[in-house]
């Protein structure tokens, strides 16, 4: 694993959140969904859906869409990812002009466009014309466009505006009724800007890192372009390994934090953990047996899973709770689908 040390100094210019639809879905409203739940009372439900955010740990969250066993056209007026990205990058702007953007770094796993960019399309609905890129890493994409991010502005760009966003409700999977629950829609930004003199956080070191074998460990199968014989097999939708995945997780995690902090020299100093959330009993045993000693960041009760939006969703809240104190140290991590695995290490200033 290779960790960067790029000692960078950051000034938060802005940062924001958008989730779709006007409040958010409970599991008794998804259950009630389910044609295998027919008939069941609203307290019956009600009862169900405690057990299962007991068992999963989500009990609420925004979907652009609600799960079903057909097929369903969008709606026309059906939010996508690429307008939750531009929404939250809107409230980071805080109403400054997009022009004032040098670079801007899209991340998303469920793009909305067959292939053109959403993050060009994104600046233009800024009204600029700066860079863009885009980027697609699981739900490492969050850490993975920070650290394209970390990149550009060691190598000269004075800010760099990072907006990731997933519409997941798309790939749920109907045979897997689980997915219904663990998924979920939303995107946040975060606009940096570099700046040595007065920064608000130095970014410490940085870990990005993939590993291809593990590609179909837990996708969305499918070709493109679609074809009928994949739709009718149940193709297109989430699928895979859940407890190979978790597996390969906690041990990513581990070696990560080994790769990070040789030694364990440093974990003393962590005082939050912003993780990806998926699964918040796995990231307590990160903690626990790496050594971590560390508050979590977590959201995902009231949000849901989103993905590759989750690690930045879940910074922007705490910067907006102004959780950090000075001399704090902040650790993001991420394993996802891909196998994609990253950690940063942020000091507050």
């Amino acid at each position: 694993m290779n960790v960067l040390e790029p000692r960078l100094g950051v000034q938060v210019l802005g940062h924001g959140r958008a989730l779709p639809g006007v409040r958010p879905v409970s599991n008794a409203e998804l259950l009630a969904l389910d044609p295998e739940q027919q008939g069941r009372s609203a307290e019956a439900l009600e009862t169900l859906g405690r057990k299962v955010a007991t068992r999963l740990g989500f009990s609420l969250r925004h979907l652009a869409r609600l799960p079903s066993s057909g097929e369903t056209p969008p709606r026309e007026d059906e939010e996508t990812s690429e307008s939750l990205a531009l929404a939250a990058a809107r409230q980071a702007l805080g109403g400054r002009s997009g022009a004032e953007v040098e670079a801007l770094i899209h991340g998303t796993t469920t793009t909305s466009r067959y292939t053109g960019s959403q993050a060009a399309a994104i600046l233009g609905r800024l009204e600029s014309h700066a860079a863009a890129w885009e980027v697609k890493a699981g739900c490492s994409t969050s850490l993975a466009s920070l650290h394209l991010a970390v990149a550009l502005l060691g190598s000269g760009y004075g800010n760099v505006l990072v907006s990731c966003a997933e519409t997941l409700s798309k790939v749920m999977n109907p045979a897997m009724k689980e997915t219904w629950f663990i998924l979920a829609d939303g995107g946040a930004a975060l606009w940096l800007k570099r700046d040595e003199a007065t920064p608000d956080f130095e970014i410490r070191r940085c870990l990005y890192a993939t590993d291809g074998a593990l590609v179909d460990l837990y996708t969305t199968p499918g070709r493109l372009p679609p074809d009928r014989a994949t739709l009718e097999a149940g193709g297109y939708c989430m699928a895979g390994d859940g407890t190979r995945l978790r597996e390969e997780a906690l041990r990513r995690y581990l070696e990560m934090l080994g790769a990070m902090f040789p030694g364990g020299r440093g974990l003393k100093d962590i005082r939050w953990v912003v993780a990806h959330q998926i699964n918040r009993k796995l990231i307590e045993q990160v903690c626990d047996v790496g050594g971590l000693s560390a508050s979590l960041v977590w959201s995902a009760e009231r949000v849901g899973n989103v993905g590759g939006a989750s690690v930045l969703f879940s910074l922007s809240e705490a910067l907006e709770q102004r959780l950090f104190a000075p001399g704090d140290g902040v650790l993001l991590m991420s394993v996802g689908g891909g196998l994609s695995f990253a950690m940063q290490h942020w000091v507050k200033r």
